[in-house]
């Protein structure tokens, strides 16, 4: 019985952290179709730095479910945001959106965002549910996570020690 209502304690308080999460100002411009409107709200590399410091500390507390389907995807999608509004430098030209590319890097901070895009992996099984053919999610490697945590100033990871 104990195990029981641990577990079920477990699945209402990562809930909780799920619909927390998902109130909180991330890319629904992104998610909502207006691609545009959301790279132009990028205005400085700090401003994705603190987005995606919140949502790792998100994928954190929930890691499955669309938690962490919401969470990661919206890492990808911040730092892709920035690379168009620093003229492709982290990413490639790929990923314009007609951005005026008005955004400093330093080139720490674009060796910390190609590290967190490397670990942005595509995947077939939710295509259905977005408005683009391809949906990528933030799954990390244990050792790119360690660094990019780091660099962020994000505790470490039980699950990726």
């Amino acid at each position: 019985m104990t195990i029981i209502n641990s577990r079920l304690t477990e699945f209402f308080v990562t809930s909780a952290i799920c619909l927390i999460s998902t109130s909180m100002p991330l890319p629904t411009e992104a998610q909502s179709g207006d691609l545009q409107k959301f790279v132009d709200s990028i205005k400085s590399t700090e401003q994705v730095k603190t987005a995606i410091r919140g949502l790792i500390s998100n994928l954190d507390q929930c890691g499955v479910g669309s938690c962490f389907n919401f969470n990661s995807t919206a890492i990808c999608e911040w730092v892709a945001a920035l690379d168009s509004q620093v003229n492709g430098q982290i990413i490639g030209d790929f990923t314009s959106v007609g951005s005026q590319g008005n955004v400093a890097i330093s080139s720490s901070d674009l060796s910390l965002m190609r590290d967190i895009f490397s670990q942005c992996k595509p995947t077939n099984y939710q295509y259905w549910n977005y408005s683009s053919m391809l949906h990528v999610y933030y799954v990390p490697k244990p050792e790119i996570d360690k660094k990019v945590r780091k660099a962020l100033g994000i505790p470490s990871n039980k699950r990726s020690r």
